[in-house]
């Protein structure tokens, strides 16, 4: 039977209903509001008896009372909600109380409708009318639910108890979000520990990514890490921003190749903001619906530790970088540099710096404008960029001055690098509004024993003097006019020599 206020909304089938209250005349009321509808209506006189009921009896919609003994309605609903077989019924809640708590628990119970006792009048139909249109009465078949009722409520308090402890978890996370490595590292350990699963990933953007962490508890290949990475679906080009923790679990299978199975993958987020994701591989055995509600409770509650992650990310690259560039500012290369000669020297290994600056870049002003400056000076830093490996580093020294480190690396190859930035910066063509051609000239130098990190620069910046004398756009390597003066001498002796015997030509 149609309502008055609302006719057609709801399918012509009986719905059955469920109304639960330990007020007999409450009850009534409710019962009467909705035989106006055509239901098939059960009463229960406490939560226990609702949930007794539902061992023998499929209902489509539950009108519950929230203060109740033993079992309230809060919990009855959260016992339906936590219940995958009646997960879909709908509920809803009244409340005769004005406690502030009541209501912020009847608001947050996971209820469809949450309305007060004294506005049941007016707005239970609307309410239900609004609750049940388009739905289609349940199968009248016997749920799959077991254990008593104390039970049940019990094991859905445990695994909301579970659920607050595990975001609980999540949120202490935030004494990490200053450093991205370890932040990734504790998200992985904490994930590691709820989701039974053997490959763990996490994908994180903002200004320092995207970077990826990987925690393997299946097979890896130790000898060949990149056809693991491969596996798990890590682009070639982010290799580089990878971390792995490998902790093998023989429950997982052994051997020597990486067996992904099938992904499950989550996004981290703030509002409609992708930062991230978090994603599970199966291995030879498919996730369960309990490891992927995890994954989904972590990634859910990531998302405003990643923001902060980033937004801390962000200030730290202000004091690190050049704002017109986007690249390492002087004092964050110097340190830099004192870092990988440190680095260079414990592991025996070469390191060279190559000063670039732009040849007639005060021209290019005065011709073109400081804004047409800037755009080259953009130009020049994305170049260097994009052609350096992802292990040296580029840095706006000062003015239209450019330093690159060259890490592990010889001064042979150095000076073939120097040369090929070089000419590949002499043949990029400008927008319109700037100069068709520009070039570098650059000093190079190598690390030797006993040299600092400024004289390393110092070197590198006589040698530039000396490529701009030498008429620009060319590469000088530090040291190599002394070797070639000391020549000379060497060669003077004899000369003169041979100039008194034979006399002048």
């Amino acid at each position: 039977m149609p309502s008055e206020t609302g006719q057609g909304k709801i399918a012509s089938e009986a719905f059955r209903v469920l109304v639960v209250d330990d007020s007999p005349s409450i009850r009534s009321r409710v019962v009467q509001k909705l035989e106006t509808l055509g239901f098939h209506i059960t009463e229960a006189g406490s939560g226990e008896e609702a949930l007794a009921l539902t061992l023998e009896h499929t209902f489509d919609l539950v009108v519950s009372d929230i203060e109740m003994d033993a079992i309230t309605g809060v919990q009855l609903c959260r016992v339906f909600r936590g219940d995958p077989g009646m997960a879909d019924i709908a509920f809803i809640l009244l409340t005769a109380a004005s406690e502030t708590k009541t209501r912020f628990w009847g608001r947050n119970a996971g209820a469809d409708a949450y309305l007060a006792k004294e506005d049941m009048d007016e707005k239970l139909l609307p309410a239900i009318e609004e609750i049940m249109a388009g739905r289609k009465p349940r199968l009248s078949m016997r749920p799959e639910v077991t254990g008593t009722p104390l039970e049940r409520v019990s094991a859905v308090l445990d695994h909301h108890l579970f659920d607050v402890v595990v975001q609980s978890e999540v949120r202490r996370l935030m004494d990490y979000v200053h450093d991205r490595h370890e932040f990734s590292e504790k998200v992985l350990e904490l994930a590691g520990e709820v989701v039974g699963c053997p490959y763990l990933v996490l994908q994180l953007l903002g200004p320092g990514g995207p970077t990826y962490t990987i925690r393997a508890r299946g097979p890896w290949p130790e000898d060949t890490p990149t056809a693991g990475l491969a596996a798990l679906g890590i682009p070639e080009k982010s290799i580089g921003a990878t971390q792995t923790t490998v902790n093998p679990d023989p429950k997982y299978g052994t051997g020597p190749h990486v067996v992904a199975g099938r992904s499950y993958s989550c996004n981290i987020g703030v509002r409609d903001e992708t930062l991230g994701t978090l994603q599970v591989f199966g291995g030879a055995n498919v996730c369960s619906a309990a490891d992927l509600r995890c994954l989904e409770l972590i990634a859910d509650a990531l998302g405003i530790l990643v923001k902060s992650l980033f937004l801390v990310e962000e200030t730290q690259l202000l004091a690190l970088t050049d704002g017109l560039t986007g690249l390492y500012n002087r004092r964050h290369a110097g340190k830099r540099l004192e870092e990988e000669i440190a680095r260079a020297r414990r592991n025996n290994t070469g390191l060279c710096v190559a000063m670039c600056d732009v040849d007639h870049f005060k021209a290019i002003n005065d011709e073109y404008g400081h804004a047409a400056g800037d755009q080259v000076l953009q130009h020049i830093a994305k170049s260097l960029t994009e052609y350096v490996r992802r292990n040296d580093i580029v840095s706006r020294w000062g003015g239209e001055e450019f330093l690159v480190i060259f890490s592990e690396i010889k001064l042979a190859a150095a000076r073939i690098v120097a040369e090929r930035l070089r000419g590949r910066l002499a043949t990029s063509a400008q927008g319109q509004d700037g100069p068709k051609q520009i070039s570098v000239s650059v000093g190079l130098a190598m690390l030797r024993p006993g040299v600092t990190g400024d004289a390393l620069v110092e070197q590198a910046d006589q040698a530039l003097y000396r490529a701009k004398a030498r008429g620009r756009n060319r590469v000088e390597v530090a040291g190599e006019e002394r070797r070639a003066m000391t020549s000379v001498r060497a060669l003077q002796p004899a000369a003169e020599s041979e100039h008194k015997q034979t006399g002048p030509k």
